[in-house]
């Protein structure tokens, strides 16, 4: 079944706790409408269904950039209105923490991360613009944004899919998801910062230790990306759809 994430995945538990959660402001956002997702572009119908696989044509095309880090494929389709991630996760231990509630039963858990700088404003710390996406094994997720991460209300759909023993991919759980790029107020020539995590969590005990998981995240080109530092996030180019670092950006830009 799709996941329409929204906060906590269900709209219900979203708009219950609207007094704890502090939205990310849209532009085009009306505070006085009754539906603050009814806004235009934030509605997208998929180029490809959100079903876990990559047999559709989106990930056949030509622009798809992938890369690699800690036991993790990504690969990334950027359309004019949305943007699209393919996650391959290579991890046997289908561990899970459960505690309160809080965040960290995701970031503590096995899933994956993925962080924008919708600007590229490169600022040294997350501030406005900023994004910071989670995305559990057990599809559980977390979303936030701006100075502080804090909780962001946002649509967007995915589907995670533990892989299967007869196609020998029985080591592996992928994750496929699609964000309109309205929401974060990108415009579909923009060129953006990326970041990406991966948690393992490899002890299958309850208990909310630092050692009983870890964090890896993508090094590129020699250049780690902190996901705290948006001024060290790798750069997504709306023409070819291209993934650089910000020098190689600065110097396609010279080019021009």
């Amino acid at each position: 079944m799709k996941k329409y994430a929204i906060v906590l995945c269900v709209l219900l538990i979203a708009l219950v706790s609207l007094g704890a959660c502090q939205p990310a402001q849209n532009s085009k956002w009306d505070p006085d409408s009754a539906n603050p997702f009814d806004f235009d572009g934030n509605m997208v119908r998929p180029e490809a269904v959100i079903d876990g696989y990559d047999n559709d044509e989106l990930w056949q095309s030509p622009n798809k950039v992938t890369v690699e880090y800690a036991d993790t494929v990504v690969s990334i389709v950027r359309k004019s209105n949305a943007i699209y991630l393919f996650f391959k996760v290579r991890d046997n231990t289908p561990f899970r923490y459960v505690g309160s509630g809080a965040a960290e039963e995701v970031t503590h858990s096995d899933s994956v991360e993925f962080y924008f700088d919708a600007k590229l404003s490169r600022t040294a710390v997350p501030s406005a613009g900023d994004y910071q996406i989670n995305l559990g094994r057990d599809s559980r997720t977390r979303i936030c944004a701006g100075a502080g991460w804090i909780k962001w209300m946002a649509m967007y759909m995915f589907e995670v899919r533990e892989g299967s023993v007869m196609d020998n991919e029985e080591e592996y759980y992928y994750v496929e998801a699609m964000l309109p790029l309205a929401q974060m107020g990108i415009g579909a020539n923009d060129a953006i910062g990326m970041a990406f995590g991966q948690v393992d969590r490899s002890v299958d005990i309850n208990n909310d230790l630092p050692g009983y998981f870890t964090w890896r995240g993508l090094t590129f080109e020699g250049v780690f990306a902190d996901p705290q530092k948006p001024n060290t996030y790798v750069v997504l180019t709306a023409d070819g759809n291209k993934l650089l670092t910000y020098q190689q950006y600065l110097d396609t830009l010279q080019t021009k």
